[in-house]
This record gives C-alpha cells, sequence and structure tokens, in this order.
C-alpha cells in the first residue's frame, strides 16, 4: 500500500484541474530567433508545463531541458515529462519547459571544434543567445539539462567536459565518441582530469550496435570498424567510472535497443537518475497519523530537493491545502495548523494561504485570528468569495432563509469541467447537492446567493444571476475551482 495513497490524492487534484475544452491538443509553440554567433535564424520548439496543466502558479519558476536534435525527439521527451510530473497524480519529475532545438546544419553544429583552442559557434549560440533568451521569457529557474544523441550525445558530453557551468546534467544517449578516430573522445578525457564535477550528473545510454551474437567481454580485443562506435563509448564509460571527479554517473547498457530506438528508454532513465531525489516518498502511515509529522517530512524532503537543484522548492500549495482540510475535517487540528502553516511559509505571497489558515481558526472559535487572517488575504487580492466569508464572521451568525429564498435554486446544473450533471434539490427547508458517485451534502447560506457546504471548510458556493434566476455557480474548494451551468428544473 505504500505511496499509493498519496497517488490517489494527487490523481484526485489533477483530475479536478486538468479538464481541457479545447477541441485540439497542443503541446508546445515554435519560435524563431536570430543568431549573431550562427548568422542565420534557428527555430526553436518549446513546451511549458502550463499548456498540460491548468494548476500553475505566474510566479513558478521551472527547469529547463534543452534538447538537441529537437525535431526528432521533442514529441516523446515532453510526453515522458508530462507523463512523471503531472499525469496519474505523478510527481517523480519535476514540471520542467523543454527547449527543442531544430537543426539546418547538424554537421556543423554538433561536432565540437577541431581547435580546441576555440569555441564552436553552435556552443556560443546556446550560451550566450539561447539560454538568455529563454530566461528572459520564461519563468526559468536556474537548473538547467541537456540531451543529446549519437552525434549530439558527442556535443553533450564536449560541453559538460569544455563548459561545464553551462548545465547541471547531461543526458547523453549513444553519443558517437568514435568521431575522428577518437580524436573529441581523448580530449573529453583530458579535460575531466582538470575539472570539479561536484553536484554535476550525467546519464549515458548505449545501444546493442554490436554484430549479432557478440559479447561485451568481447569488445576489448576487437579492432573492427564495426564495433568502433560501441568500444569508443565504453571506454568513456569504464575512464568515468574511476576518475569521475564528483561527477554523479549511470550508465545504461541496452541489449534489445538499436541505435535508433533508444532515445525513448535512455531519456526515461536518464531523468529518473537525474531527480532519484525528487519524489516524495510517502506512505499510508503519513496521511493516517493524526500527528503533525507529515509537516516535518515535508519540510525535510524539500529541503533536500532545494539543496539539490542550487534553488528553493515546495510541494504545491493545492496538495498541502487538500491534506490540511482534509486533516481538519478528520478533526485532526494539530496535523492540519501545522499543514497551514507550511503552505504560507512555502507560498507567503498567496492569499490562498491565509484563507485556508482563517477557515482552520474557525474551526476552534478564534474568530479574531479568523478575522486577521481573512484580512491578510484581502490585502494580497481583493477576492469576494472571502469578503462574504469575512462578512459572515463579522456578522458572527448564519442569515436565516426561507424556502421560497432557496427554492430558486433548485434544479439541474452541469459541472463544466467533467461534463456531468448534478442535482440540487429542497429537503425540509435545506437545499442539498446531489453528485454522482458521492455522498449528499447540505449549502448553508452565508449571505445572498453565496453559499458554504455545512460541517466543511474551504467550500464557497457563489451563484450568478439574471432575472432573479440562476445561470450557473462557481465553486471554490481545496482541490480546486468548478464552474457549473443551469440546465433544467
Amino acid at each position: 500500500m505504500k505511496t499509493i495513497l498519496i497517488s490517489s490524492v494527487l490523481l484526485l487534484l489533477s483530475l479536478c484541474v486538468n479538464a481541457q475544452n479545447e477541441r485540439s491538443v497542443t503541446i508546445g509553440k515554435k519560435e524563431i530567433i536570430y543568431s549573431k554567433a550562427l548568422n542565420e535564424n534557428r527555430t526553436i520548439w518549446v513546451y511549458t508545463p502550463n499548456i498540460t496543466s491548468q494548476n500553475t502558479s505566474p510566479d513558478k519558476r521551472y527547469p529547463v531541458l534543452y534538447l538537441l536534435d529537437g525535431g526528432a525527439h521533442f514529441y516523446s521527451t515532453v510526453g515522458i515529462i508530462q507523463q512523471l510530473s503531472q499525469a496519474n497524480g505523478n510527481g517523480v519529475l519535476p514540471e520542467m519547459i523543454v527547449v527543442a532545438i531544430e537543426n539546418t546544419n547538424r554537421l556543423r553544429d554538433l561536432v565540437p571544434s577541431a581547435d580546441f583552442s576555440k569555441t564552436n559557434p553552435f556552443v556560443s549560440f546556446l550560451s550566450s543567445e539561447l539560454i538568455p533568451h529563454i530566461d528572459k521569457n520564461y519563468n526559468t529557474a536556474p537548473y538547467k539539462m541537456l540531451v543529446g544523441h549519437s552525434l549530439a550525445g558527442l556535443t553533450a558530453i564536449d560541453i559538460l567536459a569544455d563548459f561545464p557551468q553551462l548545465f547541471n546534467a547531461c543526458i547523453a544517449i549513444d553519443p558517437s565518441m568514435w568521431y575522428d578516430q577518437e580524436k573529441y573522445l581523448h580530449h573529453i578525457i583530458s579535460q575531466f582530469a582538470k575539472l570539479n564535477m561536484n553536484g554535476k550528473r550525467l546519464f549515458v545510454g548505449i545501444a546493442n550496435t554490436m554484430p549479432g551474437g557478440m559479447a561485451i567481454s568481447q569488445l576489448k580485443n576487437d579492432k573492427t570498424d564495426e564495433t568502433q562506435h560501441i568500444r569508443s563509448i565504453f571506454k568513456f564509460d569504464e575512464f568515468v567510472k574511476h576518475n569521475n571527479y564528483g561527477l554523479l554517473y549511470v550508465q545504461n547498457f541496452y541489449r534489445a535497443e538499436r541505435h535508433n530506438t533508444v532515445p525513448l528508454l535512455s531519456t526515461y532513465d536518464g531523468l529518473r537518475f537525474i531527480f532519484d531525489y525528487y519524489f516524495f516518498d510517502a506512505n499510508e502511515k503519513d496521511f493516517t497519523d493524526p500527528t503533525a509529522q507529515i509537516a516535518s517530512k515535508l519540510q525535510t524532503h524539500y529541503a533536500k530537493v532545494s539543496k539539490e537543484m542550487g534553488y528553493k522548492n515546495a510541494a504545491p500549495e493545492a496538495f498541502i491545502n487538500y491534506l490540511a482540510y482534509d486533516a481538519m475535517d478528520k478533526k485532526l487540528y494539530n496535523k492540519a495548523k501545522a499543514l497551514f502553516e507550511l503552505n504560507i511559509e512555502w507560498y507567503p505571497q498567496s492569499s490562498k494561504g491565509y484563507d485556508a489558515y482563517a477557515d482552520y481558526f474557525l474551526t476552534q472559535k478564534d474568530t479574531i485570528n479568523s478575522i486577521a487572517n481573512y484580512q491578510k488575504a484581502l490585502q494580497i487580492k481583493s477576492d469576494s468569495t472571502i469578503i462574504n466569508k469575512l462578512n459572515a464572521v463579522t456578522a458572527k451568525k448564519v442569515p436565516k432563509v426561507s424556502v421560497d429564498y432557496l427554492q430558486k435554486y433548485d434544479g439541474i446544473y452541469t459541472l463544466v469541467d467533467f461534463q456531468l450533471d448534478m442535482a440540487l434539490e429542497l429537503r425540509s427547508g435545506s437545499l442539498w447537492a446531489k453528485v454522482p458517485g458521492q455522498a449528499d451534502e447540505e449549502f448553508q447560506s452565508i449571505s445572498e446567493n453565496v453559499f458554504t457546504v455545512k460541517g466543511k471548510q474551504g467550500y464557497t458556493i457563489t451563484f450568478e444571476m439574471s432575472e432573479g434566476k440562476p445561470k450557473g455557480f462557481t465553486s471554490v474548494q481545496p482541490n480546486g475551482t468548478f464552474k457549473a451551468v443551469f440546465k433544467n428544473k
């Protein structure tokens, strides 16, 4: 059962916020930028996490993966990242930006400079033009990766050796270390001896390009041209294993894959290796434990992630809020309080954190702190929902409403994101919500056309009216914001 519960919670959140209404599927955009270093226009393909997830913050910053031979590998690379950072509640990888570079003259760009005292113009394009352009125009974090296959794999390792400050991690897929009679392999080995690679990560994926029936143990004694490609990679592998200079290094030999089939698996395994510390490995006890231990565990985990990546990382705000409200509903108040306070610590400029903390104080009948936190939330962002809650607290009573008043809300509504019908109906003078697959819940009036869910915190349902009749409502709740439109009586 370990990790199943956290995956279920995150899956619920992703289902709630990732519903897409568009009729087309888009995973990126193309840009053309002019390169002075190369004296030509270059096309890049860019994926940003908000394209496939609506659960994003405008201020959130993302690591960037730069992808060589971009036209060939963009779709599969984005698919792996989206699957492991967003889909099905996964949090194995951080969400990240992908910048794929189309080729113009592949041989010119992806063969390192023959004169080791000079910089390849393509590297100048990366370092002085492309990376600054991406940093200026996108919400980037100071963590960058480079991925290359074949000749681009040679380029990736060469950049790691000659320009180690450019990237934090590299994935080199079946790299062409044989090129020019291993000239660049020998240069890279000589460069490594001069470097401090502490904290850098390198993953090398190796395809099976040996003649049929040959074993790896036979490679050292083989001198044929047919095996030079794979022999040269294993020469590099042998060197790094014994002389890593602080480099965190993993190699994987894919016996069943060939040169052109190995990129997909290598990219997957390479990203898993680079971020082997990222996943929050919680278990069922962490969620059922009545103490505040999970808040401490989250702090410890994300402190480690922040140290590894070199900038502040935190769990998603919506995820922490979900855990906190869940604890509060179960009357685990110390646990809820610790989680609410953790969100305020991590997201001090978010009105949601103070709004949620105010809801907590309401359960403790502490109206002074509840009012203070609603007011803090409103200082950050004016929100009619929070204003209504604040007004309800200062009035110190729930308004009494008549059956005639509630009657106008009775009817069938369609939840827009899920295209699912639900019913609001009157029972014994109260308004009840019936959602398929969920327990019925009673709506309680806060102010005109505004309700909450009785017995729960963090729910505000605001009806949009036209000539005294409901057009629909917006429900703001711990696991997201949802809209519904009136269908019929």
